[in-house]
């Protein structure tokens, strides 16, 4: 079988889609060496971020418009038997060609935010995601949450859609800690990792410590990067006097984050909504507490594993914190609960559930 992708987030996201998109074919192509896969990338520069397998080819279109119209005469050439488009759009000449199309829609944020987005950007969002789920032979959802605003939002019937989970990078998979000495680590610190935006919520923790004793207090280490809400959570820092309690780190290179989820003594993720929230996985498969929203994906992701809080309450954020910090043989159990969960985020069997979606 001769499998294409839209591989524009490969070699363009550094993070979320690039992650998703790479891992999709770097397990595919590891686990089915048989079939041959194609990479459909309209920019010229560019250079494949990973090792390719020997059944691993390139192609190079001719810009943004190529990419939702004139690579239907690639796909042509090319013989694809199932096109994926792996990031919420199929070019909108999909179904001027012999091949099967498949879908993956990672969220509809800007369904439930359209607040957050510029009206031309959610009009775009909103036809590209539209044709997809409607001309797709079959759509591939993140999380079952996904899977339920397809539905909604879309009106799309249930039985055309997959759920198939994310795996996480290999190198949260290794033991080995990196040197952290450089980033002045606080001994004891909670860990937040994600963009520093209004829908992940990290001034709701900002309020929540505001709640919390000095005496019970430890330091909260934020990983990511923001703009205007950034300044927004240091402002609301700065003006309550909490700014010995929060450490604020942007650009940290992916091979460091193990450990700085090892060290951490929980992780929090206040996020109002999430397509899946890979980083839920990420603490778990790096022994690290998970505290986390009750609300979109999250739940399904931390299962059991998780402490699950109201993310539009402070109080609330408050006072799950404190029972985790507080309670070392609760972490322990949350710990052994997260090695129970990975399982269903082994990449070995996400492969063979997508085989099984292009067959």
């Amino acid at each position: 079988m001769r499998i294409g992708f839209d591989a524009k987030r490969i070699f363009q996201n550094a993070t979320g889609l690039g992650n998703y998109s790479r891992s999709v074919v770097k397990n595919l192509a590891e686990k089915f060496p048989e079939n041959e896969y194609v990479l459909f990338t309209p920019n010229a520069q560019n250079i494949l971020p990973f090792k390719a397998e020997s059944n691993v080819r390139t192609v190079i279109g001719r810009g943004s418009v190529w990419r939702s119209f004139g690579i239907r005469r690639d796909i042509v050439k090319n013989k694809i038997d199932v096109y994926h488009g792996l990031s919420n759009e199929l070019p909108f000449s999909i179904n001027k060609t012999d091949a099967k199309s498949v879908v993956t829609i990672h969220d509809l944020i800007f369904e439930h935010f359209p607040h957050h987005y510029p009206g031309v950007d959610r009009t775009l969002y909103d036809v590209k995601s539209k044709f997809a789920v409607n001309h797709a032979d079959i759509i591939v959802a993140a999380s079952e949450s996904t899977k339920n605003d397809i539905v909604n939002y879309y009106h799309i019937a249930p039985e055309r859609i997959q759920v198939i989970y994310q795996s996480c990078d290999d190198v949260f998979y290794q033991t080995e800690d990196a040197d952290l000495s450089s980033y002045n680590l606080p001994a004891e610190f909670i860990l937040y990792v994600g963009s520093v935006t209004e829908r992940k919520n990290l001034l709701a923790v900002c309020k929540s410590y505001m709640l919390i004793p000095d005496t019970q207090k430890i330091p909260c280490v934020i990983i990511g990067n923001g703009k205007r809400y950034a300044e927004e959570v240091k402002k609301f820092i700065a003006e309550h006097h909490l700014q010995k309690w929060f450490y604020f780190h942007e650009n940290i290179p992916t091979p460091l984050l193990p450990t700085f989820y090892r060290k951490a003594t929980c992780f929090i993720y206040p996020s109002l909504y999430e397509g899946f929230g890979i980083p839920v996985l990420e603490a778990m498969v790096c022994n690290c507490p998970v505290i986390t929203s009750n609300i979109s994906s999250l739940p399904e992701v931390g299962g059991d594993a998780a402490i699950y809080f109201d993310p539009n309450k402070p109080a609330d954020i408050a006072a799950k914190l404190l029972m985790v910090l507080t309670d070392s043989n609760l972490r322990n159990d949350m710990i052994a609960r997260g090695k129970t969960r990975l399982p269903h985020f082994e990449k070995g069997i996400l492969a063979e559930q997508m085989m099984q979606v292009y067959r």
